[in-house]
């Protein structure tokens, strides 16, 4: 399914597959507009044509002929929109471009103000997705932080910068973001992504690895062996120096995972993908349990604790999740992991001087967790 343009105001929706149904299927009142049963109307539905009834209207419906039909719109939910590309790269730049308005937002900037990602060209996007920034290239400057990344990985498959800074109005931020694609995936490989944000002032690294769960609603073997790759890898750098008693941050690890369902790249690009973001700890308990209970991976429908994006974003911004006094030559040795294990890196460092409260130790201190 897919919705005709977003400025029709029935809100049809466009039926592309079908599958057949080996039962009944009693009418509902809801296939009327006005959500009132017209057995007239049940006697004078045509065999095939448009519904001009809602998208919503449609589901609802959908929903009640089966429970097995459940998942399956479920499924079909974040397909409604101009689907183009499935390919590996394509879901890849997807899984960028919702990173990197993730940490816009988290960065101080509204992702529906974000002009540059709504004049992204698929044409010129090569290894990574911000290389479809047409116009806005700059020289990275020369000082000890900005430009680091490039520096140090620029042998290693293809790097792009991009700058973004405004201090007009209400909007105040100033980042830079960085795509790290290395040589294996440049030549075809394929690859996931991490996504790194790292708040300069306070020395705070986030880390979200993008996941999609498989056909059987499990994380696959390679997924979690990549991750335990990575993991070895991050373990031999030096730790973060864990903060006071009377430091309010929630976690000190770094690392969540953010699983999403497996939807194509889209020309939409002031939305952000569906997904449910958790703590690495979460999903290593999981798999441990899973591994008990005989199964070949934990189930992400028992991952029930979950941030939203929003949420997510929030507590970031506010200094409660991540780990805190992180050298830069430490973020970039976990850069070099994510190279070398999953072949793509997108990395956002905010220089933005706001307050960041609660967790940080810089501003006001929060007063306890409600």
């Amino acid at each position: 399914m897919r919705p005709a343009h977003e400025t029709d105001r029935d809100r049809k929706v466009i039926v592309t597959r079908a599958r057949r149904i080996r039962s009944l299927v009693p009418f509902s009142g809801l296939w009327c507009s006005a959500g009132e049963r017209d057995d007239s109307l049940a006697r004078s539905l045509p065999e095939s044509g448009p519904v001009t009834v809602g998208a919503d209207v449609v589901l609802a419906n959908l929903r009640r002929i089966a429970p097995d039909v459940e998942r399956e719109v479920q499924r079909l939910l974040p397909l409604l929109d101009d689907g183009e590309g499935w390919s590996d790269r394509e879901l890849r730049w997807r899984d960028e471009r919702d990173a990197l308005l993730l940490f816009a937002k988290i960065a101080g900037l509204a992702p529906n103000d974000f002009a540059p990602v709504h004049s992204w060209e698929k044409t010129v996007a090569r290894g990574g997705f911000l290389s479809g920034f047409t116009g806005t290239a700059v020289q990275p400057t020369l000082d000890d932080i900005r430009g680091r990344v490039a520096e140090r990985f620029s042998g290693v498959g293809e790097t792009v910068v991009q700058t973004f800074a405004s201090g007009r109005g209400r909007q105040n931020y100033d980042f830079e973001a960085t795509s790290v694609t290395g040589q294996r995936v440049v030549d075809g490989g394929e690859s996931s992504l991490d996504a790194y944000y790292y708040h300069v002032g306070t020395q705070t690294l986030i880390v979200l690895r993008y996941l999609s769960p498989g056909p059987n609603g499990l994380l696959s073997c390679a997924t979690r062996h990549s991750l335990d790759d990575f993991l070895d890898r991050v373990r031999r750098l030096p730790r973060p120096i864990r903060g006071s008693a009377d430091d309010y941050g929630l976690l000190d690890d770094p690392l969540f995972l953010r699983v999403h369902d497996h939807v194509p790249f889209t020309a939409a690009l002031h939305r952000t993908s569906s997904g449910a973001i958790y703590p690495y700890g979460q999903i290593a308990a999981a798999d441990s349990t899973a591994a008990e209970a005989g199964l070949s991976g934990p189930s992400v429908d028992a991952l029930t604790r979950h941030l939203v994006p929003t949420d997510f974003a929030r507590l970031v911004r506010d200094g409660w999740f991540g780990a805190r006094d992180v050298p830069i030559e430490v973020a970039l040795g976990w850069v070099e992991a994510t190279v070398d294990t999953v072949g793509v890196a997108l990395v956002v460092a905010d220089f933005s001087s706001r307050p960041r409260g609660n967790g940080s130790g810089i501003g006001t201190r929060a007063q306890g967790i409600a």
